[in-house]
């Protein structure tokens, strides 16, 4: 496996188009706004490599026979989706930012089990290339990035249906040794940091039609005919300010506020060798493999909130006690209402891999009721928790100064004397948790939590549809006389 730096000199030898505020990068590594992401990353790296981590961060592969990142593993058995829960709130705690690495671990788990079983019913050789694909990541440890979120233009009609085909993603050129794409990703995680990208469809295809845009493959990230261009939010504003100092308006001056590193992705003509295809329009697969990965994408997702809660909760806390009200019985009623809003998370989080299931060639997948339904609550909890920080806080979450002014003699001395809270406690050390709560109840950070893993919506539609109704009621009906017990 790579150290950190190995990671980042990697990264520098690769040659990707991204563009950000009307300007190309030149070197991501050394921009203002990936240095934060790639810092993550690289943190991870070495982190995985540590002894103390090893059993949370790695996994031995039955592919390779080594020992592996997590973030490339497939999840063989129940065990391997618990440890994926517990590692996402151990990272989560320790770095605060987001992982970055999971769309690509999520796309890996889902490709290989829809391959092998397009291959079992279809006789094509899907499964060996991307058994062959996933060796050679994890031989070279790898950071593989996951792309599924179309454009989508307009959401009333179907992806052949649109007036301009590359609103989604689609095959416009097929050859002997490959294909040639057209179209565009959204909101994608961190593929311009990436040594790789893994690439699936975004919605369920039932028609024939849809045939063109049935398609997934894995790329170099700075493969001939991408470009990405970044986002641009509050998180980024906030990171520009902050050049030149420690990084206090950041509120997490370790690893910054950016929470996903974005971009759209834009494919203009891109060629995709033969080898490195995993469907080429067998639509009907398509379910599989939506369904495998939204699943397994909620379910890591409710093992990374607990995670955020925890900082958003302990951050809270400091801030009671650094403005004197720690002991207040409201406030103590509040702490305790962070904390069980955390950790009925966390059960369900563990719910959901403890009740996983096998599905095809060893793979195994979280149970997709409680998986849904931990997301959901996810979701709900977080709002809950943002609102008690809000109100713990006060208005300083807003008009809380930078930190030039607070190193400016001519004004420090006034933000020092002014927003002290009890006397013990320096004003500075005041401010910086008043930002790190910002960061993590304001900005993207909120949109984020939100739509990860799709709205709450989605959510309520699969916790309908996987839920056994008729068992309900027929018990209700043995039970209240209007039918005979069966044994």
């Amino acid at each position: 496996m790579r150290t950190g730096a190995k990671f980042l000199e990697g990264i520098k030898k690769r040659n990707y188009n991204i563009y950000h505020l009307g300007k190309k990068i030149e070197n991501p590594t050394e921009y203002p706004m990936l240095k934060w992401p790639l810092k993550v990353v690289a943190r991870i790296h070495d982190m995985a490599l540590d002894p103390k981590h090893s059993d949370l961060l790695t996994a031995t592969s039955p592919i390779t026979g080594d020992k592996v990142n997590r973030f490339l593993h497939v999840f063989g058995s129940i065990d391997d989706l618990l440890i994926r829960q517990k590692k996402m709130r151990f990272l989560i705690t320790h770095l605060g930012s987001c992982c970055l690495m999971c769309p690509g671990l999520g796309g890996v788990n889902a490709l290989y089990s829809t391959t092998y079983d397009m291959d079992k019913e279809l006789g094509t050789n899907y499964h060996q290339r991307f058994m062959d694909y996933i060796k050679y990541v994890q031989e070279n440890d790898l950071f593989l990035a996951g792309a599924m979120m179309d454009v989508k233009g307009n959401r009333s009609q179907n992806a052949f249906e649109q007036a301009d085909p590359d609103m989604y993603l689609h095959i416009v050129e097929e050859r002997d040794d490959g294909i040639v794409v057209r179209g565009a990703k959204a909101h994608q995680t961190g593929p311009m940091i990436a040594d790789e990208v893994v690439i699936m469809p975004c919605d369920i295809m039932r028609d024939p039609k849809a045939k063109d845009y049935a398609v997934s493959f894995a790329i170099p990230a700075d493969t001939k005919g991408l470009t990405y261009i970044m986002q641009q939010n509050l998180a980024d504003a906030l990171t520009d300010t902050a050049e030149g100092t420690d990084g206090m308006d950041l509120g997490n001056v370790r690893y910054g506020c950016q929470f996903g590193a974005t971009a759209l992705m834009v494919f203009d003509d891109v060629f995709v060798p033969k080898e490195r295809i995993f469907m080429q329009g067998e639509y009907k697969y398509t379910s599989n493999l939506i369904t495998r990965m939204g699943t397994m994408a909620r379910m890591w997702q409710t093992g990374c909130r607990p995670g955020i809660f925890d900082l958003i909760t302990g951050a809270t806390k400091l801030i009671a006690e650094y403005n004197g009200v720690a002991k207040a019985p409201h406030v103590i009623d509040k702490l305790t209402e962070m904390s069980f809003l955390t950790e009925t998370v966390w059960g369900l989080a563990l719910a959901c891999a403890s009740f996983g299931k096998p599905v095809s060639n060893g793979a195994y997948l979280p149970d997709p009721l409680l998986t849904n339904v931990a997301k959901l609550q996810s979701t709900r909890n977080y709002y809950e928790l943002v609102k008690i920080a809000i109100d713990l806080c006060g208005g300083l979450l807003v008009s809380v100064p930078s930190e030039k002014d607070c190193k400016n003699p001519e004004t420090g001395k006034w933000i020092d004397k002014y927003f002290r809270g009890v006397a013990d406690v320096p004003t500075e050390h005041r401010l910086r948790v008043v930002r790190f709560i910002q960061s993590l109840t304001g900005g993207p950070v909120a949109a984020a939590l939100h739509h990860s893993g799709g709205p709450m919506q989605n959510q309520k539609i699969v916790i309908y549809r996987e839920t056994d109704f008729n068992k309900k009621t027929k018990r209700v009906k043995v039970l209240a006389g209007i039918e005979e017990e069966e044994f």
